[in-house]
């Protein structure tokens, strides 16, 4: 009996290691919205202290037993708990966790912080997508829609067209409201217009002065913070992305097609306009000027002739990327390549972008070294002039003639009798008109740009909690551009011309951050920071024009009829003392401070030191009190900040240039000596609560900025030899509110719907100009269509032109012909560009593999005046002249029926009219009447569309392949609804204060249709 109790506690003890054996767990951890790897997932033994992190491609290993719980945790994600089985390989779908309240986002000065803990609105934006979808021209379209409060308007440029990006509404009367750009913590001296999405790691919106304080004068209008890809640890992988997309251009305008070439009704084969007879089919003569085409042509509607001037568009992106490292060394290595083919011929743009970006521990990790270089070179040909240019292609093939033939307009040029090539036009030597194929053929430009993006940094850890940095970084961008016109292009180079221009622009920031933490008990911990910055702009350009050509058709600098040149040169300097610190008291009360000294080189020597400051308050109440259980979080924020701004160089001396003769010609603007900074102070208050299991979040803000002291030329009597000075002045004031809601509706193992709606509305108020001015002009310059007013009292943004004279009950006067009768100058106020407000509303769907995403783009308010639409009138090409070509137009009854017209007793009008008159009166380039030509600027838009399907883990296990996924890409896809004839959002130039709302001769809006192919290794 006793043997046997003894074997079988043997047995028992023998086989006890058996039963609970370590053994080792391994797997894949993926995000189980698109199946791509998630790197960095902690994964722990509950109780115990084993435990490790996924490597770059999702897989982690782990030593466990059967019946230990793994639990796996990420920011953003939810964490989840697995219990370990018989199996050893436990792959794990995580899912998104909309609502993470301890998300670390990059603040100023390329700073992490949680964002729970700041004390100002900051947005960040999902980037998942943006290599996809890849945005129009410009990376920072892909913002579009996405951001409460940030308004985005794009050029006509073509494939390299940029864009204006302003946030909480316009303040810079003489400067820019823009939003800096920072990238790795380093402010750029340009734009991120041709950097890769493909390099992308996030991008987070500062959106105010009181976000973006500490740095500086630039950033009183926000700042975009993007942060580049590094490489990672213990794992080298490969990825590959191309991306390929058809360009489709939308012409708006309601074109007629009953009438032809001519005027008053009888046709003239040299005519620019379509008021000639109804279009029957029979012969006339042939408009082509050329000595070998003569054979009469069919006077037959050409529907079609506008929209086969276009081309389809086509975008390649092709990308690949290695990211590499261990625990002391990580290295990312990016090449994009991109080739761009626009919807006009010609318009194409090439670009190599090479990126390599190094970190690196030293010294038992005392010693931090990071580096990266990005170099990008594009090479652009033909960008398209815009506005009233008469280089500007779509000004040409807008006005086509409604029987001209496509077929006829491509053959753009002959060979005259003397043996000269001529453009084939059917009105020759026309002032500002040309064949459209003649401009894109023979009015060429190439420009290239070389540009290099770098820093090199260094931090010590002197302590655990002690820190020293210093960085260096530079932007240097060189173009080289020349222009072609050949001879016989009207007004603008009869002879033919070549025009050079070679730029430099250099940005050097170099900068030093001494950091202290300290948990000073379980309750208080503080922050602060003590730092320094050195900024050098520079920027110069040498420039030739030969002013027409002594051989025909020779490009050379050496064939010039008469050689005029220009260089120029300006340089500013900006140095800046800064201390920032936050008090934290249980994770849960915040209070940020910030101060902040520069010294400009471009104000006067007694007021060249501006300083700006900023404070902050926090508190997340959910983490200091009990809330309803329907609450699970809620946090309060308040702050005001003040900041400073200087001036370009060269505006408190009067300069002097060299012109053509030896003589020397001083500026007409009188400098002035006194210039004080100009400031902007913002107030902000804010707050961000999450429902329902942080289902269901929203985020509220409201605001009030006023700009004073602002720096701007008035004009001023030329008797006194000037024709301007410069002056401090003004007080912009924008107020407004910001409206971000999220949240998760459906959300299982298989499927998940997660929807975001951003809501923003700015008002904005002139309160202040200088001395006794009322009102401030801004775009003088513009002869044409309309003029840009500040008035005291009134909203930045309203817009004077022309209008139609009213008696003392507001109904319009009509003249004894039956015309409208007119106000002598730009005195009728038109309307305000402004929108009332902006919204976007995304949406995004996944069903294992299969994800889905759209999103929709809403502007409601605002106008925009059409000088295109004014000059198409007066030419007889839209639809609308058709009304009254016999005589019978009525204004105010068949046309413009929603206005009361009289006649000069009173009584209403019954005078007719014909047509062409009609529109000759009020349309037409030079003193066009543009309360005629302005349209409601409301639309909405499909802004993006994604339809993604990664392959399963069970299908490439076996491949070489980490990871394939297809994806169908679209953007501006198509309009829900558009009031205008135009896409409100293209400008003539965004670098213009006063572009908004006014539109000349703009290319078409284009929607984009392609795919994206992504895998790696």
């Amino acid at each position: 009996m006793m043997k046997n109790i003894l074997m079988f506690l043997v047995l028992i003890m023998g086989t006890h290691p058996i039963l609970a054996q370590d053994k080792t767990v391994t797997g894949t951890v993926t995000d189980a919205n698109d199946g791509m790897p998630l790197p960095g997932v902690n994964v722990l033994v509950q109780g115990s202290t084993t435990g490790t992190q996924s490597d770059f491609d999702g897989n982690y290993t782990i030593e466990a037993s059967t019946g230990d719980i793994l639990i796996f945790s990420y920011i953003g994600m939810k964490s989840q708990n697995v219990t370990v089985g018989a199996n050893s390989t436990i792959n794990l779908g995580m899912q998104e966790d909309a609502s993470e309240l301890d998300e670390v986002v990059v603040t100023a000065l390329g700073i992490k912080r949680q964002k729970k803990s700041l004390t100002y609105a900051t947005q960040g934006v999902d980037t998942k997508s943006i290599d996809e979808a890849r945005p129009q021209q410009d990376l920072v379209n892909s913002l579009q829609g996405k951001v409460a409060g940030l308004s985005i308007q794009t050029s006509g440029n073509g494939v390299s067209g940029s864009s204006k990006v302003v946030l909480r509404g316009n303040r810079s009367i003489a400067g820019s409201s823009q939003a800096l750009y920072v990238v790795d913590g380093v402010p750029l001296g340009g734009d991120i217009s041709n950097l890769s999405p493909d390099d992308i790691a996030s991008i987070n919106v500062l959106k105010g002065a009181n976000a973006a304080a500490l740095y500086g004068a630039r950033a009183n209008n926000g700042a975009i913070i993007v942060t580049t890809k590094t490489g990672t640890s213990d794992v080298t992988t490969i990825d590959f992305s191309s991306t390929l997309t058809a360009d489709t251009g939308r012409i708006m305008y309601d074109y007629q097609n009953e009438y032809g070439q001519g005027s008053g009704g009888l046709f003239n084969n040299a005519s620019t306009g379509s008021w000639g007879p109804r279009m029957d089919g029979s012969s006339v003569a042939n408009w082509s000027p050329s000595p070998d085409i003569n054979s009469a042509t069919p006077y037959t509607a050409q529907p079609n002739n506008v929209t086969d001037f276009m081309q389809t568009g086509f975008n390649m992106a092709n990308n690949v990327s290695i990211r590499s490292g261990n625990d002391k060394n990580r290295t990312f290595f990016g090449y994009t390549n991109e080739n761009r083919k626009g919807i006009v011929a010609g318009n194409e743009l090439k670009r190599h972008n090479v990126t390599l970006k190094i970190d690196n521990k030293l010294f038992n990790d005392k010693l931090e070294l990071s580096a990266k270089a990005n170099y990008i070179r594009t090479e652009t040909d033909n960008i398209l002039e815009t506005g009233e240019s008469f280089a500007n292609p779509w000004r040409h093939a807008y006005r086509l003639p409604r029987n001209i033939r496509t077929s006829d307009a491509e053959v753009f040029e002959y060979l005259a009798l003397d043996g000269s090539t001529k453009q084939n036009y059917w009105k020759p030597k026309d002032n500002g008109g040309a064949n459209p194929y003649w401009t894109t053929n023979r009015n060429l430009n190439n420009s290239i740009n070389n540009r290099v993006i770098g820093y090199a940094s260094l931090k010590y850890n002197i302590l655990d909690n002690l820190s020293l940095m210093v960085r260096t970084a530079v932007d240097n961008s060189t173009t080289f551009r020349e222009d072609i016109d050949y001879n016989d292009t009207y007004v603008l180079a009869d002879n033919g011309n070549y025009e050079t221009r070679n730029s430099i622009d250099l940005e050097w920031n170099s900068d030093f951050l001494l950091s202290y933490d300290k948990q000073i008990n379980d309750d208080f911990n503080f922050n602060i920071n003590f730092g320094g910055n050195s900024r050098m702009a520079e920027d110069k350009f040498v420039s030739t024009n030969n002013k027409g050509l002594n051989a025909p058709n020779i490009f050379a600098i050496s064939n010039a009829l008469n050689l005029a040149s220009e260089q120029d040169y300006n340089k500013k300097k900006v140095n800046s003392l800064y201390t920032f610190g936050q008090v934290g008291y249980k994770d849960a009360l915040f209070l940020d401070l910030t101060y902040r000294s520069d010294w400009s080189s471009t104000l006067p020597v007694d007021n060249n030191r501006f300083d700006y400051y900023s404070a902050g308050l926090s508190t997340v109440i959910s983490d200091l009190v009990k809330l309803p259980e329907v609450i699970s979080y809620l946090k309060l924020r308040g702050s005001y900040a003040e900041v400073g701004n200087d001036t370009d160089p060269y505006k408190i001396f009067r300069t002097a240039s060299s012109v053509a003769g030896g003589f020397i010609q001083l500026d007409p603007a009188l400098p002035n000596t006194n210039l004080k900074p100009e400031r902007t102070q913002s107030l902000e208050f804010g707050v961000d609560a999450r429902f329902l299991d942080n289902r269901l979040g929203i985020d509220l803000t409201y605001y009030k900025s006023n700009s004073i002291d602002q720096l701007f030329p008035v004009s001023v009597d030329p008797a006194f030899g000037f024709s301007t000075r410069f002056v401090n002045g003004g007080d912009i004031q924008n107020k407004g509110v910001e409206a971000i809601l999220t949240g998760t509706p459906i959300q299982t193992n298989d499927f998940s719907w997660n929807v975001s709606v951003n809501f923003s509305k700015n008002e904005s108020e002139v309160l202040r100009l200088s001395g006794g001015l009322e009102t401030l002009i801004l775009d003088a310059g513009n002869p044409f269509f309309r003029q840009f007013e500040l008035e005291i009292g009134e909203p930045w943004g309203n817009m004077y032109s022309r209008g139609f004279e009213r008696d003392d009950q507001n109904r319009v006067i009509v003249n004894a012909d039956g015309t409208p009768s007119v106000t002598d100058g730009k005195s009728v106020l038109i309307g305000n560009y402004n929108p009332d407000w902006l919204g976007g509303i995304s949406n995004s769907f996944r069903y294992k593999n299969l994800s889905l995403s759209f999103l929709i783009d809403i502007r409601q308010g605002g106008v925009i005046g059409s000088l295109t639409n004014a000059i198409l009138a007066s030419d007889g090409a839209l639809d609308v002249t058709t009304i009254g070509r016999d005589g019978t137009l009525v204004f105010g009854d068949n046309v413009f029926g929603d206005l009361e017209v009289v006649k000069a007793d009173g009584t209403p009008n019954d005078i007719q009219t014909n047509a062409e008159t009609f529109w000759a009166s009020i349309g037409g380039r030079n003193a066009p009447v543009g309360e005629a030509f302005v349209e409601d600027a409301s639309n909405i838009r499909m802004r993006e569309i994604t339809l993604g399907y990664s392959l399963p883990s069970s299908l490439i296990d076996k491949t070489p392949f980490r990871n394939i996924k297809l994806t169908l890409v679209g953007r501006n896809l198509f309009f829900f609804s558009n009031s205008a004839s135009v896409d409100p959002e293209v400008i003539v130039d965004p670098t213009l204060t006063s572009a908004d709302g006014y539109e000349s001769f703009s290319p078409p809006s284009t929607r984009s249709l392609g795919l994206n192919l992504k895998f790696g290794f």
